[in-house]
């Protein structure tokens, strides 16, 4: 019920007589519905899916504290239909804008006719502040993806390929319980470690590379995400200036993320760190982003993140360094914030690990 409420406060406090999103995150955090291809409508007393026969027995048993009605698929107006009929006289209509394609909308729009007003709004933000259960469910993910993420370290050696890795790290996650992989697993081994988003390639692992790993698991839906980068063989005195620079700016993020402190402020102080030892135009990217039903979801953590943090957001804290044509560095570490600072969800250990 607290969830649903969330809606009836939202158009209280936003002055909307009703609201209607096809944002399957949404949906799922709303009601508990895990199906696809239905539509959320609520107004000030009631909330209601609209589905169809496929999906009719699965709401039922998953819906709570919300109505279930089935609309009859017979063309790709069909479901507007059955939402405009919902909508009724209701004047104020607030839709998902990140969600909601120009055509839905206009098709919403000539349904209704005249006497309505459409209104986008963005429902990310009642997600931001995870409850209990959410909470269970990321530390079961990233429980899965620690685990994973050692057996594969067990098995890394030189010869073995970016691909070959990253699967044996899939592998293992989905053997291990996860429904997927979170996003496209990240392995970039040597010269190719200076790309943040490098994908997995045909390259060997060489003795000497940097081996950044960005990986994550999914349980209940709820996504985990973790970095560590470790050096194949002993590590040069390069390797130790720049691994060292970026775990001691990892923790001044961590250390200084508590409630009231803003996206933007907490980028900063770590950016200022890594600017004060001259690797400022080696972090191309933000500090982090919010972590839940969606991989990159509020609040940011970049220069963007104008949102003051509160107890109960689950966000990552990810700086590094990159030198083009050399390699780098990413620690990577998901956190809930709480009254007290920020705990670390995964176990896994960020000392500089040689494999030898």
């Amino acid at each position: 019920m607290e969830r649903t409420g969330k809606i009836f406060r939202f158009l209280e406090s936003q002055h909307l007589d009703c609201l209607v999103t096809n944002d399957e995150n949404a949906i799922r955090y709303l009601t508990g519905f895990t199906g696809t291809d239905s539509i959320l409508y609520a107004d000030d007393n009631k909330a209601v899916l609209i589905t169809d026969g496929r999906y009719i027995f699965q709401a039922r048993e998953e819906v709570k504290y919300c109505q279930v009605k089935e609309y009859a698929a017979e063309n790709a107006e069909s479901i507007w239909q059955a939402v405009a009929a919902e909508v009724g006289a209701a004047v104020k209509v607030a839709f998902d804008r990140s969600s909601f394609l120009y055509d839905e909308m206009e098709t919403l729009k000539r349904l209704l006719g005249a006497g309505h007003e459409l209104i986008p709004v963005d429902l990310r933000g009642l997600r931001m502040v995870k409850d209990e259960s959410e909470l269970k469910s990321l530390w079961q993910a990233f429980k899965i993806s620690d685990e994973a993420f050692n057996r594969v370290l067990a098995e890394l050696k030189p010869g073995m390929t970016e691909k070959e890795l990253a699967a044996h790290l899939e592998y293992y996650m989905r053997s291990l319980g996860s429904e997927k992989v979170s996003f496209d697993t990240i392995v970039a081994s040597g010269y190719r470690s200076a790309l943040p988003h490098g994908m997995p390639t045909d390259k060997v692992v060489e003795v000497g590379d940097f081996v950044t790993f960005d990986f994550g698991a999914v349980f209940n839906g709820y996504h985990s995400d973790t970095t560590r980068t470790v050096v194949m063989g002993m590590a040069n005195s390069w390797h130790k200036e720049i691994y060292t620079i970026v775990e001691e700016a990892q923790y001044r993020g961590l250390k200084n993320a508590k409630p009231g402190i803003t996206g933007k402020e907490l980028d900063a102080l770590v950016r200022e760190y890594i600017e004060s030892r001259g690797y400022g135009k080696n972090f191309n990217h933000g500090l982090g982003h919010g972590v839940g039903l969606e991989i990159h979801e509020l609040p940011n953590i970049n220069k963007r993140g104008d949102i003051p943090l509160e107890a109960g957001m689950t966000f990552t804290i990810e700086p590094g360094i990159y030198v083009p044509g050399k390699g780098g560095v990413r620690i990577e570490d998901t956190v809930v914030l709480t009254r007290d600072g920020a705990r670390v969800l995964t176990t896994l250990k960020k000392q500089l690990l040689e494999i030898v």
